[in-house]
């Protein structure tokens, strides 16, 4: 599992699919826990359309990519200061877990 926004960048350009995914799930892992901030939203809706068409000279998939390590960068920084979490939290983690789960689904029916 990747521990640096380096070896995230790594997994998220790899050629190899099941690398992309994986490092889609570990965004995904972050935001089970985080408090509900601005940055959490962002990775969420982020991640909740999946990796963009995988062309890593496409200067649109490089965004993409920089914009989910930066905001995963945040979203950790923000919650090793965590902030008082709403009670309503777990329906948040319910709905990371849901989509988690369906991206599961429709991989391991794909042939790679």
């Amino acid at each position: 599992m990747p521990h640096t926004a380096q070896e995230l960048r790594s997994e998220l350009m790899a050629p190899e699919t099941t690398k992309r995914v994986h490092a889609l799930h570990v965004l995904e892992l972050e935001l089970e826990h985080a408090p509900e901030t601005k940055a959490a939203k962002e990775l969420e809706a982020l991640t909740a359309r999946g990796i963009p068409f995988y062309s890593p000279e496409d200067p649109h998939y490089c965004d993409w990519v920089s914009k989910a390590i930066t905001l995963w960068e945040r979203v950790q920084h923000e919650h090793d200061h965590p902030v008082p979490v709403m009670r309503a939290s777990h329906h948040r983690v319910e709905r990371v877990k849901a989509i988690a789960t369906e991206r599961a689904r429709i991989v391991k029916g794909m042939r790679v």
